[in-house]
């Protein structure tokens, strides 16, 4: 572990601190931010460089999910992590496991344990019904008692509103955070994009907008019945905002979480059948688009997710129908949300921060001396090239591959350890 450790130079990027926009050197002293100035001179220490780039608190994905355990050939623990690092992230809720699912205490223990030897913190996620089928509730308490920072069934279909109620009330009367994915699946079968004009000239079917408005609504609904807070994880649309939008306004506890693909790309990424933009949820139109960015921009959207689904060639390299749905985010995720915010992206730093954080109950953290040490170093001006040999992740279905992308991860300080990007 590296206990001490000097970074000279660098440009802090947090609207919190006193110290935003400035250049400054920051002494780490047995894991903690021991002073910050604009020049630190200490002897017979390890020091990075940071030249002028920026730094601010290590970066938190909201969401991702990872096979392992199980189908660990399309990803482990470890690649996981090496790739969140790449990407920028210290921290992942990650939602581990196929086979066994994490549905008991004794398979969150065993993630928790294997998280230990990862470049980045693993918090697992535990599902909040059994099998992840959306009919009974599983361990919930059992599961948070020996780790999970939240319950979910992830990116699937939602449960019956009946569980949804259960697991709603009964997760809020132990603070226990449930994080809900808003679709209503029975409502078209079948769809694998947006429904629109895309989809028409494709072939394929459509996913309506409303069958995740629905969703959103009756949870809305539930959610100020049994006075409870709401947390919805891969919104998709402008009507989803502008529902969320008001519930707040109307002093509804409600975080909502987008998926960083959400805000790249909109439908016509499908191009000719391109299986690494068959996501859930579907890719939508412009104004979609524009509108969860304007939404994160405002702070109507709390955090921002990965979404990260690693899978391998033969679930992705197949016809776009037969394709499993999801995509490898995490490598080039800096890339995406450079691209997407702009000028604009130090406005977003702290919702990479902190969004999360209000997520799963956890408290929000400042650029101050006495902080535990944990960093995200990034530069607009650098650009990447993304290969197989470079992405961290095992997975086939990357993002960005062998493509020249503007801005880069410098290096990440994650659990006292310097990684050098």
């Amino acid at each position: 572990m590296t206990n001490n450790l000097l970074i000279k130079s660098a440009k802090v990027i947090d609207a919190k601190s006193k110290w935003n926009n400035q250049l400054v050197d920051v002494f780490i002293e047995n894991g903690k931010i021991s002073n910050i100035a604009p020049e630190i001179n200490q002897a017979n220490i390890e020091t990075f460089d940071a030249s002028g780039n920026c730094i601010s608190l290590g970066w938190f994905d909201a969401f991702a999910t990872c096979p392992d355990p199980g189908a660990n050939w399309k990803e482990d623990l470890i690649s996981l992590s090496h790739a969140a690092r790449i990407g920028g992230f210290t921290s992942v809720a990650a939602l581990c496991g196929t086979n066994p699912l994490p549905e008991n205490a004794t398979v969150i223990s065993q993630i928790k344990h294997a998280s230990n030897q990862c470049d980045v913190q693993i918090y697992p996620l535990g599902l909040s019904s059994e099998q992840q089928l959306g009919e009974e509730m599983a361990e919930v308490f059992e599961m948070f008692q020996a780790g999970s920072i939240g319950q979910t069934d992830g990116i699937v279909s939602s449960a019956s509103v009946s569980l949804r109620s259960k697991l709603m009330q009964y997760c809020a009367s132990l603070n226990i955070p449930y994080l809900h994915f808003p679709f209503e699946s029975k409502l078209v079968t079948g769809g694998v994009v947006n429904e629109g004009i895309v989809n028409v000239n494709l072939g394929l079917k459509g996913l309506p907008v409303v069958s995740e408005t629905m969703a959103i609504l009756s949870d809305l609904v539930m959610a100020e019945w049994l006075e409870v807070p709401l947390r919805i994880i891969g919104i998709s649309s402008a009507a989803s905002v502008e529902i969320i939008r008001k519930a707040k306004s109307d002093g509804i506890k409600v975080y909502a979480a987008v998926p960083i693909m959400n805000l790249a790309y909109n439908e016509n990424a499908v191009g000719e059948f391109d299986e690494n933009f068959k996501v859930y949820p579907p890719l939508r139109t412009e104004s979609d688009r524009l509108a969860l960015v304007q939404g994160v921009l405002d702070g109507t959207i709390d955090a921002i997710m990965s979404n990260h689904c690693p899978d391998d060639i033969e679930s992705k390299n197949v016809e776009f129908e037969y394709a499993t749905f999801g995509a490898a985010t995490l490598p080039s995720f800096y890339n995406m949300m450079l691209e997407t915010f702009g000028s604009d992206f130090n406005k977003v730093v702290n919702t990479l921060v902190n969004g999360a954080n209000k997520i799963y109950n956890m408290p929000e953290r400042s650029f101050e001396i006495g902080e535990i040490a944990d960093f995200t170093l990034f530069s607009s001006e650098s650009t990447h090239f993304l290969t197989r040999q470079n992405q961290g992740t095992k997975a086939y279905n990357v993002l960005g591959l062998n493509k020249i992308s503007k801005g880069k991860v410098m290096a990440v300080v994650s659990k006292g350890i310097l990684y050098n990007n």
